[in-house]
């Protein structure tokens, strides 16, 4: 009987043991998907930088309307952030925005992002207050968390 036991144990580990150390996809699935919409953000993006050619250099608070944060940074790198946190999340530009209404305030995901730039610029602060952590830069970033994903990742998927 304790010979059993052992063998079920030993077999059970086992298993459990196949089970965390393999994906449960498929590689077709796991490979890279195509972003799609790209296609979507592009436009947009191509649009936003039509509309302020020849001002691309200035302050993004002096070319755009209703900027709260990110006043100073120039105005064509605002929309390469942009473009990197719709990424980010895994949405387009009307998540946050009205599409071509881009100073409303009608989408309260507008201002949720202001207050999650908040909390990184909060949280990397903290990081580099810390006396264990000097010298090794640490930071975070919203894909820390969101991964391609509009609500951060609670768990660990496996």
């Amino acid at each position: 009987m304790k010979k059993t036991l052992t063998f079920l144990g030993i077999a059970a580990l086992s298993f459990l043991l196949a089970y965390c150390t393999t994906t449960n996809k498929p590689a077709s699935e796991t490979a890279a998907q195509p972003d799609p919409l790209a296609a979507d953000r592009a436009k947009h993006l191509a649009a936003l930088r039509a509309k302020i050619a020849g001002k691309e250099n200035l302050a993004a608070g002096a070319v755009f309307e209703n900027i709260q944060r990110l006043k100073a940074v120039e105005a064509a790198r605002l929309l390469e952030v942009m473009e990197i946190w719709s990424k980010v999340l895994g949405v387009s530009c009307d998540h946050c925005h009205v599409a071509y209404e881009w100073a409303s305030e009608v989408k309260p995901e507008k201002e949720v992002t202001r207050q999650m730039v908040g909390l990184v610029n909060k949280l990397n602060d903290d990081l580099n207050n810390m006396p264990a952590l000097k010298g090794s830069e640490p930071s975070i970033s919203c894909y820390t968390c969101h991964r391609g994903e509009t609500k951060p990742a609670t768990k660990v998927k496996f």
